[in-house]
């Protein structure tokens, strides 16, 4: 699929350094309430959903995208809104203010990224899956339903995921890179970019001290920083980026950088020497969830749409257009089924990686509030 068919996703993740915090301790306990009766859902086909920018498939000529097939398929008007612009403007300038004063959001779907999910879902903050209205959710990969602050996933279904990895020019490396530890080799000083996100980038040093980030300690987490800020001291780290990396990448600037999966996938359509790799170590995973919020009005319709995007069918017409990692089991079958490029991406080990690969991927398992702000209080001084 070639990038002048569609826009590069390079921005689409950026967030805001050391901004808030969040501690992603498990509820004390959820809702045992008998199954919601599906007239109580709210009966209107009208939806409001609140997306990230460029995150889902658009009417292509001869194509509907997947907002046109559930009007044509289901009835439902979709009002699709892609101003979601980064996790903490959303949670400070539009969650907070609204749904922390007992008020209602003007979206019946919106997709943060996990951590804010699990904000929201442990301050009782989001609706539960209606699954009666949902049978599709049982096409949930595995791997998302043992999160600690949602276990069996009944507040949030994914949308997409990604692997922060390393992506390098062998040319300008001259080896292959395998190590977290590459980042620091002192041949590559100047010429290494890290992603400006503490809860991908923090792990990574985690990672390299042997310590797990999917059950950090502050004091682990510290250490893992700390490798760092003493290599941005000393001239190792050249940029702290987010979607930049591609373009330091594409230019040379950089030689080697932490990198999104889906970015890296894009930039190899016209950069196919660019390598992504897993480290050996490990690397991070991370996903955008789907959340209900509280009180909202069209709940059934909200349901019908995430049973609708949850058809291993349509969600491989996502994954074909945004390239990162989908959630939905069936997707690769369906992506062979439709042939050409998508079959292509069917093969791609970013996208689907093996079961040896999987193992070495992990979520940010969060702190409480007071040690994640001084973590984010530190990792600013990064930029």
């Amino acid at each position: 699929m070639s990038t002048s068919r569609r826009p590069s996703l390079l921005r689409r993740r950026d967030v805001l350094a050391g901004a808030g915090a969040l501690g992603l301790a498990a509820l004390a306990g959820c809702s045992s309430s008998s199954q919601t009766r599906e007239d109580d859902l709210g009966g209107s086909s009208q939806l409001s959903v609140l997306n990230w920018e460029l995150y889902i498939d658009p009417d292509e000529e001869g194509a509907p995208g997947t907002v046109s097939r559930i009007r044509t398929e289901r009835g439902i008007q979709v009002a699709y809104d892609d101003s979601y612009v980064d996790n903490i403007e959303a949670w400070e300038n539009l969650i907070v203010p609204t749904l922390g004063s007992g008020g209602r959001l003007p979206y019946d779907v919106i997709t943060p990224t996990f951590w804010v999910a699990a904000r929201m879902v442990e301050r009782g903050w989001a609706e539960q899956i209606p699954l009666e209205v949902v049978p599709k959710h049982v096409n949930i990969d595995p791997a998302y339903l043992t999160q600690a602050w949602d276990r069996g996933a009944r507040y949030h279904m994914p949308w997409q995921a990604g692997i922060t990895g390393i992506a390098y020019d062998p040319a300008l490396t001259e080896r292959p890179i395998t190590s977290i530890a590459d980042l620091f080799d002192p041949a590559f000083a100047g010429r290494v970019g890290i992603i400006g996100e503490m809860r991908e980038t923090v792990p990574f040093g985690m990672l390299l001290n042997g310590d797990d980030p999917s059950q950090p300690t502050e004091e682990s987490a510290s250490a893992g920083l700390a490798l760092f800020e003493e290599a941005r001291a000393n001239g190792q780290i050249a940029q702290v980026t987010f979607g930049e990396f591609a373009d330091g990448l594409s230019s040379g600037e950089l030689w080697l950088a932490m990198a999104w999966s889906g970015d890296s996938v894009i930039l190899q359509t016209d950069r196919p020497d660019i390598t992504f790799v897993v480290p050996d170590e490990g690397a991070v995973r991370w996903f955008d969830t789907m959340v209900i919020p509280k009180g909202a009005q069209n709940r059934a319709a909200a349901g019908a749409w995430m049973d609708f995007v949850y058809d291993p069918a349509n969600a491989a017409l996502i994954t074909a257009w945004v390239q990162y990692i989908s959630p939905v089991i069936g997707v690769r079958e369906e992506l062979q089924r439709l042939g050409g490029d998508a079959a292509e991406l069917a093969r791609n080990p970013i996208l689907f990686p093996d079961d040896a690969t999987t193992r070495r991927l992990f979520t940010w398992g969060g702190l409480p509030v007071e040690a994640e702000d001084r973590l984010d209080a530190r990792f600013a001084a990064l930029f």
